[in-house]
Protein backbone atom coordinates (compact mmCIF):
# COMPACT_ATOMS: atom_id res chain seq x y z
CA UNK A 1 0.00 0.00 0.00
CA UNK A 2 3.04 2.49 1.01
CA UNK A 3 4.65 1.67 -2.40
CA UNK A 4 1.56 2.40 -4.75
CA UNK A 5 0.46 5.57 -2.51
CA UNK A 6 4.02 7.04 -2.91
CA UNK A 7 3.99 6.70 -7.00
CA UNK A 8 0.70 7.72 -7.14
CA UNK A 9 1.07 10.99 -5.62
CA UNK A 10 4.48 11.42 -6.98
CA UNK A 11 3.17 10.71 -10.14
CA UNK A 12 0.47 13.15 -10.14
CA UNK A 13 2.58 15.85 -9.26
CA UNK A 14 4.95 15.51 -11.78
CA UNK A 15 1.73 15.13 -14.47
CA UNK A 16 0.64 18.65 -12.67
CA UNK A 17 -0.36 20.98 -15.47
CA UNK A 18 1.15 18.95 -17.81
CA UNK A 19 0.56 20.73 -21.70
CA UNK A 20 -0.13 18.05 -24.20
CA UNK A 21 2.99 17.41 -26.80
CA UNK A 22 3.30 19.56 -29.59
CA UNK A 23 0.70 22.12 -28.10
CA UNK A 24 0.84 25.80 -30.36
CA UNK A 25 1.46 28.63 -28.78
CA UNK A 26 -1.84 30.35 -29.79
CA UNK A 27 -1.92 34.18 -31.55
CA UNK A 28 -2.38 37.58 -29.89
CA UNK A 29 -5.98 37.30 -29.88
CA UNK A 30 -8.53 40.13 -31.26
CA UNK A 31 -8.67 43.28 -29.45
CA UNK A 32 -5.65 42.15 -27.39
CA UNK A 33 -2.09 44.19 -27.06
CA UNK A 34 0.99 43.28 -25.60
CA UNK A 35 2.49 45.25 -23.32
CA UNK A 36 4.93 43.43 -21.40
CA UNK A 37 6.64 40.44 -21.29
CA UNK A 38 8.74 38.67 -18.02
CA UNK A 39 10.96 35.88 -18.77
CA UNK A 40 12.89 33.87 -16.81
CA UNK A 41 15.81 31.92 -18.34
CA UNK A 42 18.00 29.20 -18.12
CA UNK A 43 21.94 29.01 -19.03
CA UNK A 44 22.96 27.48 -22.12
CA UNK A 45 24.41 24.19 -22.71
CA UNK A 46 27.63 24.03 -20.23
CA UNK A 47 30.54 21.63 -19.60
CA UNK A 48 29.47 19.09 -16.61
CA UNK A 49 29.87 20.85 -13.20
CA UNK A 50 31.64 18.07 -11.66
CA UNK A 51 35.83 17.74 -11.79
CA UNK A 52 37.05 15.21 -14.62
CA UNK A 53 38.26 13.33 -10.95
CA UNK A 54 34.20 13.47 -9.17
CA UNK A 55 32.83 11.80 -12.57
CA UNK A 56 35.52 9.71 -13.03
CA UNK A 57 33.63 7.98 -9.51
CA UNK A 58 30.56 6.89 -11.85
CA UNK A 59 32.03 5.65 -14.65
CA UNK A 60 34.28 2.63 -15.79
CA UNK A 61 35.69 4.94 -19.14
CA UNK A 62 36.90 8.41 -19.09
CA UNK A 63 34.23 10.87 -19.85
CA UNK A 64 34.74 13.42 -22.95
CA UNK A 65 36.17 16.19 -22.59
CA UNK A 66 35.31 19.62 -23.28
CA UNK A 67 36.54 23.06 -24.46
CA UNK A 68 35.80 24.65 -21.61
CA UNK A 69 36.12 24.49 -17.18
CA UNK A 70 33.73 22.60 -15.50
CA UNK A 71 30.23 24.38 -15.45
CA UNK A 72 31.12 26.79 -17.95
CA UNK A 73 28.94 27.70 -21.16
CA UNK A 74 30.83 26.49 -23.86
CA UNK A 75 30.89 27.90 -27.64
CA UNK A 76 28.55 25.72 -28.95
CA UNK A 77 26.13 26.71 -25.77
CA UNK A 78 26.66 30.40 -27.01
CA UNK A 79 25.20 30.06 -30.63
CA UNK A 80 22.44 28.68 -29.70
CA UNK A 81 21.99 30.99 -27.01
CA UNK A 82 22.26 33.69 -30.26
CA UNK A 83 19.86 31.80 -32.13
CA UNK A 84 17.35 31.78 -29.33
CA UNK A 85 17.61 35.51 -28.80
CA UNK A 86 16.89 36.26 -32.92
CA UNK A 87 14.14 34.05 -32.64
CA UNK A 88 12.42 36.21 -29.70
CA UNK A 89 13.55 39.23 -31.41
CA UNK A 90 11.11 38.23 -34.19
CA UNK A 91 8.89 36.95 -32.19
CA UNK A 92 7.88 39.29 -29.73
CA UNK A 93 8.71 42.00 -32.75
CA UNK A 94 6.12 40.76 -34.69
CA UNK A 95 3.54 40.79 -31.59
CA UNK A 96 4.13 44.35 -31.57
CA UNK A 97 6.41 44.23 -28.05
CA UNK A 98 9.67 45.44 -29.23
CA UNK A 99 11.29 46.75 -32.37
CA UNK A 100 12.05 43.54 -34.71
CA UNK A 101 14.90 45.33 -36.66
CA UNK A 102 15.68 48.74 -35.00
CA UNK A 103 17.78 49.08 -32.00
CA UNK A 104 15.04 49.75 -29.05
CA UNK A 105 14.57 53.24 -27.05
CA UNK A 106 16.63 53.08 -23.62
CA UNK A 107 15.20 51.18 -20.90
CA UNK A 108 12.57 49.39 -23.02
CA UNK A 109 14.64 45.97 -22.70
CA UNK A 110 16.73 44.70 -19.91
CA UNK A 111 18.70 41.22 -18.54
CA UNK A 112 19.02 40.63 -15.28
CA UNK A 113 22.08 38.06 -14.97
CA UNK A 114 22.97 35.47 -11.88
CA UNK A 115 26.99 36.51 -12.09
CA UNK A 116 28.86 33.23 -12.96
CA UNK A 117 30.84 32.57 -16.33
CA UNK A 118 27.90 30.50 -17.73
CA UNK A 119 24.98 32.71 -16.76
CA UNK A 120 26.70 36.17 -17.95
CA UNK A 121 27.82 34.74 -21.05
CA UNK A 122 24.34 33.07 -21.96
CA UNK A 123 22.71 36.66 -21.27
CA UNK A 124 25.38 38.33 -23.70
CA UNK A 125 24.86 35.55 -26.45
CA UNK A 126 21.25 35.84 -26.18
CA UNK A 127 21.44 39.85 -25.95
CA UNK A 128 23.86 39.33 -29.38
CA UNK A 129 21.10 37.60 -31.15
CA UNK A 130 18.49 39.99 -29.72
CA UNK A 131 20.55 43.46 -30.81
CA UNK A 132 23.79 42.94 -31.76
CA UNK A 133 24.51 46.73 -33.04
CA UNK A 134 22.54 48.20 -30.25
CA UNK A 135 23.47 49.84 -26.61
CA UNK A 136 20.14 50.51 -25.83
CA UNK A 137 19.42 47.25 -23.97
CA UNK A 138 21.46 46.69 -20.89
CA UNK A 139 22.61 43.81 -18.94
CA UNK A 140 23.13 44.30 -15.23
CA UNK A 141 23.46 42.01 -12.20
CA UNK A 142 23.39 43.01 -8.45
CA UNK A 143 26.66 45.39 -7.16
CA UNK A 144 27.90 43.36 -4.21
CA UNK A 145 29.06 40.43 -5.72
CA UNK A 146 30.34 39.05 -2.75
CA UNK A 147 27.11 37.86 -1.65
CA UNK A 148 24.75 35.46 -3.72
CA UNK A 149 21.95 37.19 -5.88
CA UNK A 150 18.45 36.82 -3.79
CA UNK A 151 16.62 36.54 -6.47
CA UNK A 152 18.95 33.55 -7.90
CA UNK A 153 20.23 32.03 -4.90
CA UNK A 154 18.03 32.81 -1.70
CA UNK A 155 19.83 32.59 2.15
CA UNK A 156 18.38 31.12 5.08
CA UNK A 157 17.01 33.75 7.56
CA UNK A 158 14.95 33.93 10.55
CA UNK A 159 11.98 34.52 8.66
CA UNK A 160 13.01 31.77 6.48
CA UNK A 161 15.26 29.23 7.91
CA UNK A 162 14.93 26.45 5.31
CA UNK A 163 15.69 23.95 7.96
CA UNK A 164 16.86 20.98 6.59
CA UNK A 165 15.68 18.29 8.37
CA UNK A 166 12.39 19.63 7.39
CA UNK A 167 12.90 19.71 3.99
CA UNK A 168 14.54 16.07 4.05
CA UNK A 169 10.90 15.36 5.95
CA UNK A 170 8.81 16.45 3.46
CA UNK A 171 10.92 15.17 0.16
CA UNK A 172 10.78 11.87 1.94
CA UNK A 173 7.03 12.05 2.62
CA UNK A 174 6.69 12.12 -1.04
CA UNK A 175 7.87 9.03 -1.97
CA UNK A 176 6.76 6.88 1.03
CA UNK A 177 9.32 8.10 3.62
CA UNK A 178 12.46 6.55 1.97
CA UNK A 179 13.80 5.27 -1.51
CA UNK A 180 12.78 2.08 -2.38
CA UNK A 181 9.01 2.79 -3.70
CA UNK A 182 11.16 4.99 -6.24
CA UNK A 183 13.71 2.58 -6.91
CA UNK A 184 11.58 0.07 -8.13
CA UNK A 185 9.30 2.63 -10.06
CA UNK A 186 12.11 3.76 -12.02
CA UNK A 187 14.28 0.17 -12.23
CA UNK A 188 14.14 0.30 -16.25
CA UNK A 189 15.96 3.53 -16.95
CA UNK A 190 18.13 3.24 -13.64
CA UNK A 191 19.28 -0.26 -14.90
CA UNK A 192 19.98 1.41 -18.50
CA UNK A 193 22.25 4.08 -16.31
CA UNK A 194 24.03 1.45 -15.14
CA UNK A 195 25.10 -0.13 -18.08
CA UNK A 196 25.89 2.79 -19.74
CA UNK A 197 28.23 3.80 -17.09
CA UNK A 198 29.65 0.72 -15.91
CA UNK A 199 29.03 -1.78 -18.64
CA UNK A 200 29.34 -5.76 -18.06
CA UNK A 201 33.52 -6.44 -18.77
CA UNK A 202 34.66 -3.46 -19.16
CA UNK A 203 37.38 -3.07 -16.19
CA UNK A 204 36.89 -0.88 -13.18
CA UNK A 205 40.31 -1.28 -11.41
CA UNK A 206 38.42 -3.06 -8.58
CA UNK A 207 36.56 -0.10 -7.19
CA UNK A 208 32.22 0.53 -6.67
CA UNK A 209 30.95 1.76 -10.20
CA UNK A 210 27.85 3.21 -11.44
CA UNK A 211 24.45 4.34 -9.24
CA UNK A 212 25.38 2.57 -5.90
CA UNK A 213 28.46 4.27 -5.55
CA UNK A 214 26.74 6.41 -2.43
CA UNK A 215 23.62 5.14 -0.16
CA UNK A 216 20.35 6.68 -1.19
CA UNK A 217 19.97 9.57 1.06
CA UNK A 218 19.08 13.34 1.97
CA UNK A 219 21.73 15.11 2.99
CA UNK A 220 22.69 18.85 4.47
CA UNK A 221 24.80 20.32 2.24
CA UNK A 222 27.19 22.69 2.40
CA UNK A 223 25.12 25.43 1.23
CA UNK A 224 22.65 25.42 3.76
CA UNK A 225 19.81 23.55 1.70
CA UNK A 226 19.95 19.50 1.37
CA UNK A 227 20.94 17.37 -1.68
CA UNK A 228 20.24 14.09 -2.76
CA UNK A 229 22.77 10.89 -2.40
CA UNK A 230 22.61 7.70 -4.37
CA UNK A 231 21.02 6.27 -7.62
CA UNK A 232 18.66 8.86 -8.41
CA UNK A 233 20.88 11.68 -7.90
CA UNK A 234 24.24 9.42 -10.06
CA UNK A 235 21.24 8.94 -12.69
CA UNK A 236 19.90 12.72 -12.47
CA UNK A 237 23.50 13.64 -13.29
CA UNK A 238 24.54 11.10 -15.44
CA UNK A 239 21.62 11.54 -17.50
CA UNK A 240 21.85 15.29 -17.99
CA UNK A 241 25.40 15.14 -18.85
CA UNK A 242 24.40 12.60 -21.14
CA UNK A 243 21.67 15.70 -22.86
CA UNK A 244 24.68 18.12 -22.76
CA UNK A 245 26.98 16.07 -24.72
CA UNK A 246 24.43 16.02 -27.62
CA UNK A 247 23.29 19.13 -26.98
CA UNK A 248 27.03 20.60 -27.91
CA UNK A 249 27.43 18.48 -30.88
CA UNK A 250 29.76 15.10 -30.05
CA UNK A 251 29.86 12.33 -32.20
CA UNK A 252 27.56 9.58 -31.38
CA UNK A 253 30.23 7.91 -30.25
CA UNK A 254 31.05 10.37 -27.16
CA UNK A 255 27.70 10.76 -26.06
CA UNK A 256 27.16 8.36 -23.60
CA UNK A 257 30.47 6.44 -24.84
CA UNK A 258 27.94 5.58 -27.92
CA UNK A 259 26.34 3.28 -25.60
CA UNK A 260 22.56 5.17 -25.60
CA UNK A 261 20.53 4.89 -28.75
CA UNK A 262 20.13 8.83 -29.76
CA UNK A 263 17.16 10.90 -28.41
CA UNK A 264 14.88 8.41 -27.78
CA UNK A 265 17.12 6.36 -25.20
CA UNK A 266 18.33 9.78 -23.54
CA UNK A 267 15.07 10.80 -23.20
CA UNK A 268 14.21 7.77 -21.26
CA UNK A 269 16.74 8.00 -19.18
CA UNK A 270 15.89 11.40 -18.13
CA UNK A 271 13.00 10.48 -16.45
CA UNK A 272 15.56 10.38 -13.86
CA UNK A 273 17.06 13.17 -14.20
CA UNK A 274 13.37 14.67 -13.95
CA UNK A 275 12.11 12.33 -10.55
CA UNK A 276 15.41 14.08 -8.88
CA UNK A 277 14.52 17.67 -9.83
CA UNK A 278 11.09 17.93 -9.29
CA UNK A 279 11.69 15.87 -5.84
CA UNK A 280 14.32 18.64 -4.93
CA UNK A 281 13.33 22.19 -6.52
CA UNK A 282 9.54 21.71 -6.47
CA UNK A 283 8.84 20.30 -3.05
CA UNK A 284 6.33 22.73 -1.38
CA UNK A 285 8.56 23.78 1.23
CA UNK A 286 11.24 23.73 -0.60
CA UNK A 287 9.80 25.90 -3.52
CA UNK A 288 8.81 28.67 -0.89
CA UNK A 289 12.08 28.69 0.58
CA UNK A 290 13.92 29.11 -2.57
CA UNK A 291 11.32 31.01 -5.35
CA UNK A 292 9.22 33.03 -3.09
CA UNK A 293 11.71 35.90 -4.15
CA UNK A 294 11.34 35.16 -7.85
CA UNK A 295 7.86 34.94 -8.20
CA UNK A 296 7.43 38.08 -6.23
CA UNK A 297 9.52 40.00 -9.15
CA UNK A 298 7.77 38.69 -11.56
CA UNK A 299 4.28 39.75 -9.88
CA UNK A 300 5.58 43.02 -9.28
CA UNK A 301 7.23 43.70 -12.97
CA UNK A 302 4.00 42.47 -14.49
CA UNK A 303 2.11 45.31 -12.39
CA UNK A 304 4.85 47.70 -12.83
CA UNK A 305 7.35 47.56 -15.58
CA UNK A 306 9.48 49.95 -13.76
CA UNK A 307 10.18 47.70 -11.13
CA UNK A 308 11.74 45.15 -13.18
CA UNK A 309 15.73 44.91 -11.28
CA UNK A 310 18.25 46.99 -13.39
CA UNK A 311 15.79 49.32 -14.93
CA UNK A 312 17.31 52.25 -15.44
CA UNK A 313 14.62 54.33 -14.52
CA UNK A 314 13.26 55.81 -17.89
CA UNK A 315 9.57 57.23 -18.08
CA UNK A 316 9.55 53.86 -20.64
CA UNK A 317 8.81 50.88 -18.33
CA UNK A 318 10.65 47.55 -19.38
CA UNK A 319 8.59 45.86 -22.09
CA UNK A 320 10.86 43.02 -22.68
CA UNK A 321 12.81 42.08 -19.41
CA UNK A 322 14.63 38.92 -18.90
CA UNK A 323 15.89 37.38 -16.07
CA UNK A 324 18.76 34.77 -16.61
CA UNK A 325 19.72 31.63 -14.19
CA UNK A 326 19.48 28.38 -13.48
CA UNK A 327 16.99 25.38 -14.13
CA UNK A 328 15.99 25.78 -10.05
CA UNK A 329 14.88 28.76 -10.67
CA UNK A 330 12.16 27.94 -13.48
CA UNK A 331 11.34 24.60 -11.41
CA UNK A 332 10.98 26.48 -7.97
CA UNK A 333 8.45 29.14 -9.83
CA UNK A 334 6.52 25.81 -11.50
CA UNK A 335 6.90 24.41 -8.39
CA UNK A 336 4.38 27.18 -6.79
CA UNK A 337 2.07 27.71 -9.53
CA UNK A 338 1.73 24.09 -10.26
CA UNK A 339 2.62 24.50 -13.64
CA UNK A 340 3.67 21.89 -16.28
CA UNK A 341 5.11 21.99 -19.92
CA UNK A 342 6.21 19.27 -22.61
CA UNK A 343 8.41 20.14 -25.50
CA UNK A 344 9.27 17.29 -28.22
CA UNK A 345 12.35 15.03 -27.36
CA UNK A 346 12.30 16.05 -23.86
CA UNK A 347 10.74 14.84 -20.83
CA UNK A 348 7.42 16.54 -19.98
CA UNK A 349 8.45 19.43 -17.09
CA UNK A 350 12.00 19.68 -17.92
CA UNK A 351 14.17 22.56 -17.95
CA UNK A 352 16.50 21.90 -20.98
CA UNK A 353 19.80 24.37 -21.68
CA UNK A 354 18.74 27.68 -23.04
CA UNK A 355 15.43 27.49 -22.40
CA UNK A 356 12.64 30.12 -20.60
CA UNK A 357 9.24 30.54 -19.10
CA UNK A 358 7.80 34.00 -20.16
CA UNK A 359 5.42 35.86 -18.31
CA UNK A 360 3.22 37.86 -21.22
CA UNK A 361 0.97 40.98 -20.02
CA UNK A 362 -1.59 41.29 -21.94
CA UNK A 363 -4.26 44.17 -22.73
CA UNK A 364 -7.92 44.23 -23.96
CA UNK A 365 -7.97 47.33 -25.75
CA UNK A 366 -11.90 47.70 -25.10
CA UNK A 367 -12.28 46.50 -21.63
CA UNK A 368 -8.96 47.86 -20.10
CA UNK A 369 -8.78 44.14 -18.56
CA UNK A 370 -5.10 42.73 -18.41
CA UNK A 371 -4.46 39.51 -18.73
CA UNK A 372 -1.25 36.86 -17.80
CA UNK A 373 -0.06 34.41 -20.42
CA UNK A 374 2.27 31.91 -20.01
CA UNK A 375 4.45 30.00 -22.80
CA UNK A 376 7.34 27.19 -22.52
CA UNK A 377 10.32 27.96 -25.15
CA UNK A 378 13.15 25.50 -25.68
CA UNK A 379 15.39 24.22 -28.60
CA UNK A 380 14.45 20.52 -29.06
CA UNK A 381 17.34 18.20 -28.56
CA UNK A 382 17.76 18.02 -32.92
CA UNK A 383 17.81 21.74 -32.73
CA UNK A 384 20.45 22.07 -30.52
CA UNK A 385 22.71 19.07 -32.06
CA UNK A 386 22.52 20.60 -35.50
CA UNK A 387 22.44 24.63 -33.81
CA UNK A 388 19.24 24.77 -36.30
CA UNK A 389 18.31 28.57 -37.75
CA UNK A 390 14.98 29.65 -35.83
CA UNK A 391 12.48 31.39 -37.33
CA UNK A 392 8.65 31.53 -37.47
CA UNK A 393 8.38 29.18 -40.24
CA UNK A 394 11.14 26.87 -38.35
CA UNK A 395 10.86 28.04 -34.45
CA UNK A 396 12.15 26.43 -31.37
CA UNK A 397 9.76 24.35 -29.18
CA UNK A 398 7.61 26.26 -27.48
CA UNK A 399 4.11 25.56 -25.58
CA UNK A 400 1.42 27.36 -23.83
CA UNK A 401 1.36 26.91 -20.20
CA UNK A 402 -2.15 27.08 -18.38
CA UNK A 403 -2.49 28.02 -14.43
CA UNK A 404 -4.38 25.63 -13.22
CA UNK A 405 -5.41 27.50 -10.18
CA UNK A 406 -6.89 29.90 -12.71
CA UNK A 407 -8.79 27.28 -14.88
CA UNK A 408 -12.25 29.11 -13.96
CA UNK A 409 -11.23 32.40 -14.99
CA UNK A 410 -9.08 32.23 -17.88
CA UNK A 411 -9.56 33.20 -21.43
CA UNK A 412 -8.02 32.63 -23.86
CA UNK A 413 -5.66 30.43 -21.99
CA UNK A 414 -4.73 33.81 -20.30
CA UNK A 415 -5.33 34.47 -16.42
CA UNK A 416 -7.10 38.04 -15.66
CA UNK A 417 -3.92 39.67 -13.63
CA UNK A 418 -6.38 40.33 -10.54
CA UNK A 419 -6.61 36.53 -10.31
CA UNK A 420 -2.89 35.74 -11.03
CA UNK A 421 -1.79 38.33 -8.51
CA UNK A 422 -3.82 36.30 -5.68
CA UNK A 423 -3.07 32.75 -6.89
CA UNK A 424 0.99 33.52 -6.93
CA UNK A 425 1.07 35.69 -3.82
CA UNK A 426 -0.92 32.91 -2.11
CA UNK A 427 1.97 30.49 -2.97
CA UNK A 428 4.31 32.66 -1.69
CA UNK A 429 6.11 32.30 1.52
CA UNK A 430 6.24 35.96 2.31
CA UNK A 431 8.65 35.20 5.07
CA UNK A 432 11.10 34.20 2.56
CA UNK A 433 10.82 37.63 0.62
CA UNK A 434 13.82 39.17 1.21
CA UNK A 435 14.24 41.85 -1.81
CA UNK A 436 13.70 45.22 -1.18
CA UNK A 437 11.42 46.68 -4.30
CA UNK A 438 8.71 43.60 -3.71
CA UNK A 439 5.68 44.05 -1.18
CA UNK A 440 3.59 40.67 -0.61
CA UNK A 441 0.34 41.39 1.20
CA UNK A 442 -1.74 38.89 2.28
Amino acid sequence: MKFRLAVAVLASTLMAGLAPAGAQVPPVPPGWQMERVVMLARHGVRAPDQSPEELARFAASPWPSWPVAPGDLTPRGAELGRLMGQFYRVHYGGRGLIQEADCPAPGIVVMWVDYDQRTEYSALSTLGGLYLRCLNPILKHQADLSKPDPLFHPQPSPSCPMDAAGNRAAILARIGGDFSSVLREYAPQLTTLQSTLCPPGVATAGKSCGLSVDAPAIVPDAKGGVAMKGPIAVGSMASENFLMESAEGMPANQVAWGRLAGDAAIRDVLKVHRLQVDLMEKTRTIAQQKGSNMLAQIVTTLQDGHKFPGAPGTAEPVRFGMMIGHDTNILNVAGLLNLGWEIKGFQDNEVPPGSSLAFELYKEVRTGQRYVRMTFYAQTPEQMRQATQLNLDNPPGMVAVDLPACSADASNRACPLQRFVEIATAAIDPGCVSIGNVTIKR
